[in-house]
């Protein structure tokens, strides 16, 4: 129901699934309700400029001197996106540096969730938590990190559609991914059409998000996940609490991603063997 489908799966063997809901981190499909192409929009926004947060980080914010902050610019410019969201974003970082902040919580039938936020003041963000989340109750803070329930990958998400309108399989992309070393790609659907989700080490993920745009591939989103070890099972009405705990957090401006550990109600996965 929530959260993705994970699989250990040794290093030369890939696995693949035909289809299954949204990806595991639900928060850029629930961050924006206003229509399919508000959403797409702001996924590709998001996506690009968390790209930007690290480009500045490691070469500054001058787009003569940053080769990597201009190649963003033009991918902004050139996805069709408002250069004052981009400009607008470099002053606010240059300004006011924004701090990531993770909090832990556990929720209904022994359920984690890991919330990536981004601020000035961590205890200011807590309180927004807490506050949103009175009104629901079945959730609290982790005494400790659950970050060990978790491991980083590296998501690599193109349109399920070529550019001239045909659709992508899986087994379309079956050798490339294989040979670029994912551990699995798999169909997700989305409001706005299929996507293609491919999931590899986080070290690679650069490797692979740029071969894919060379291969003519639409990439739409390339960044960091937090994948679950263990997935846990939970009931239709501890569904429609956890809906709840989403839909409160969304109102918070400065919580960027969700990660939870909640089994998917995807189908059985297939494996090929490289």
């Amino acid at each position: 129901m929530f959260g993705r489908l994970a699989g250990v799966v040794t290093r030369r063997q890939f696995s693949y699934t035909a289809e299954t809901l949204k990806g595991h981190s639900k928060w850029q499909n629930i961050k924006d309700t206003k229509g399919k192409n508000d959403q797409a929009r702001s996924q590709r926004t998001n996506a690009i400029l968390k790209k930007v947060k690290v480009a500045t980080q490691s070469g500054g914010f001058d787009l003569k001197l940053n080769r990597k902050l201009a190649d963003l610019q033009q991918e902004f410019r050139a996805a069709g996106l408002s250069l004052d969201t981009f400009n607008g974003y470099l002053t606010k970082l240059k300004n006011k540096p924004e701090v990531t902040f993770y909090f832990d919580m556990i929720g209904p039938s022994g359920s984690f969730f890991i919330i990536e936020a981004e601020g000035e003041n961590k205890n200011k963000i807590q309180s927004y938590i807490t506050k949103a989340l009175k009104k629901i109750g079945h959730f609290r803070f982790a005494p400790d990190s659950l970050m060990n329930r978790f491991e980083e990958k590296g998501i690599i998400r193109i349109d399920g559609k070529s550019a001239e309108g045909k659709e992508i399989k899986v087994e379309d992309v079956e050798e490339l991914a294989i040979e670029l070393d994912c551990e699995e790609v798999v169909k997700v659907d989305e409001e706005d059409g299929p996507k293609l989700e491919f999931t590899t080490e986080i070290g690679n993920l650069n490797n692979v998000e740029n071969a894919l745009t060379q291969q003519g591939y639409n990439v739409e989103l390339a960044e960091s996940q937090l994948i679950p070890l263990h997935a846990v099972s939970i009931s239709d009405a501890e569904a429609t609490i956890v809906g709840q705990f989403y839909d409160q957090l969304q109102e918070i401006e400065e919580i960027k991603q969700i990660f939870d550990n909640v089994e998917s109600s995807a189908p059985q996965q297939a494996a090929a063997t490289a």
